[in-house]
């Protein structure tokens, strides 16, 4: 048995805990320090007035890429076009390679250009490989001429362009895609990142053929992360119910609109300075159908659905269609009162992503120089929480890191929340939301010993220990 002592232990009880003691993989007990004299046999952990809390749940993330694009080129940090094509350009002189080369990430807000490059552009790059520039949202990507004439017919694509939107960008991996040893390498790695950030859950926005890659890692016990696999809407006919510690399904995931850096996020307003309302994928009766159906099987839908007109759209089929599953709207980035009202009254899970806001919710961020002033009153955290709904955090792999998203959301400039609202959201509220409370989310007598020790004063954090099932899978030196 090991002890927690001398620490500040965030329960998510609502309890004043002192020390909390593990056996096995499981919380054994909870309560004052004097109970640890009682028991003989035990580790002491000192915290040191350290935080100890429930591991993180990222409760919307994109894992397997998170590992593949440890091998592609990373154009999140690069400050103009110019610095993304050089950097690729290295990349090409590097390697020869026949296989496509995906360059991630990049954020064309955050260039002295501010805009996306062109078709021709890559073409200079390279003329005989596949060459993709893919945009941070994951919503928009521009190809070279190889790239374009590679992509089959029926992808959202402009030929004249390059330009790659929604289908075309979202299953990339599925037009070009990895090895079955690549994925399961892409795991390993990622795995070792996420545990390192404090995270021993994850609600994946997955693909059908990685579940059989997370089957045998849970067969083989190298899967050391609770994994709730949440497919695409095609998939629908095709889920298989899996319901282990280690891996579930049930989540199907359905696209309402695009992304606000894209420009298609569906909104009732035009885009400032343009005749631009975004775009909603579906029609009102075809969103309906798929609730329906997804009712009948029993599946939890999560609608993507960021402007407010999306955000409307999906309202309107859950109030028509029913919540017996928690359903939910990942994003809700653009909501006005009246949604925030109607999800509650609705019991609607939220899924957020603070991390949005310090990506580009500070002054003269993205949002402010789309919107204007209106764009810092984005992602409502503050005020969707005093209306009671149900929030859960995660990060769209915009970068993972719950430490980074707590801070954007104690940072907020107009919707703030406290360090302790956003813990909980990061964990009981996203075991909630992926339909395993009774597991994990808090520290609380039988629960899975999920824990994270967190140091510094919020928001500036570090973790220095990460336990998944009783074993600690990282420690800070």
């Amino acid at each position: 048995m090991i002890a927690f002592i001398n620490g500040d232990i965030l329960s998510m009880e609502g309890d004043v805990i002192e020390t909390v003691i593990i056996e096995g993989d499981r919380i054994k007990r909870v309560g004052p320090l004097s109970m640890v004299k009682r028991i003989k046999e035990t580790e002491i952990v000192d915290l040191k007035g350290r935080f100890l809390a429930p591991a993180f749940i990222d409760s919307h993330i994109h894992f397997v890429d998170v590992g593949l694009n440890l091998t592609r080129v990373n154009l999140s940090k690069t400050t103009s076009l110019r610095d993304a094509l050089d950097k690729t350009k290295e990349r090409l002189k590097e390697e020869r390679k026949p296989e496509p080369l995906i360059c991630m990430d990049f954020d064309e807000s955050r260039w002295k250009e501010n805009r996306i490059p062109k078709k021709e552009e890559l073409d200079i790059l390279s003329a005989n490989r596949v060459v993709i520039f893919r945009r941070i949202c994951g919503h928009i990507a521009v190809g070279n001429s190889r790239a374009i004439s590679s992509i089959p017919i029926g992808f959202n694509i402009d030929h004249n362009t390059g330009i790659l939107l929604e289908d075309a960008v979202l299953f990339i991996n599925e037009i070009f895609p990895p090895s079955k040893e690549e994925i399961e390498t892409a795991i390993t790695q990622a795995q070792k990142i996420i545990h390192s950030l404090g995270i021993t859950s994850i609600h994946d926005m997955t693909l059908r053929k990685y579940i059989d890659v997370y089957r045998e890692m849970v067969q083989r016990k190298s899967l050391r992360l609770r994994v709730y696999a949440v497919l695409p809407v095609k998939d629908m006919d095709y889920i298989y119910h899996i319901d282990g510690e280690w891996l579930k399904t049930g989540g199907i995931k359905v696209f309402a609109d695009g992304s606000v850096g894209a420009r298609t996020a569906a909104l009732k307003k035009p885009y400032p300075g343009s005749d631009n309302y975004g775009v909603l994928n579906y029609k009102k009766e075809e969103l309906k159908n798929i609730v329906k159906k997804a009712n009948n099987l029993g599946l939890q839908i999560l609608i993507h659905a960021i402007g407010d007109r999306a955000i409307e759209q999906a309202l309107d089929v859950y109030e028509s269609e029913g919540n017996p599953s928690r359903h939910r709207i990942e994003h809700f980035e653009l909501a006005d009162d009246g949604a925030v009202i109607r999800a509650k009254k609705q019991g609607i899970i939220l899924a957020m992503q603070p991390n949005f806001i310090t990506n580009w919710g500070m002054p003269d961020g993205l949002y402010q120089r789309i919107f204007g002033l209106e764009g810092l009153n984005t992602n409502r955290f503050k005020t969707a929480s005093k209306a009671g709904n149900m929030i859960c955090f995660g990060s769209d792999s915009m970068p993972p890191g719950p430490i980074y998203g707590i801070k954007g959301a104690m940072e907020h400039p107009t919707e703030s929340i406290s360090f302790e609202e956003a813990v909980r959201m990061y964990t009981i509220n996203s075991a909630y939301a992926g339909c395993y409370e009774q597991l994990t989310g808090s520290i609380e007598e039988g629960k899975k010993a999920d824990l994270v020790v967190l140091s510094g004063k919020p928001p500036h954090m570090s973790v220095d220990m990460t336990i998944v099932n009783g074993e600690i899978v990282y420690q800070s030196k």
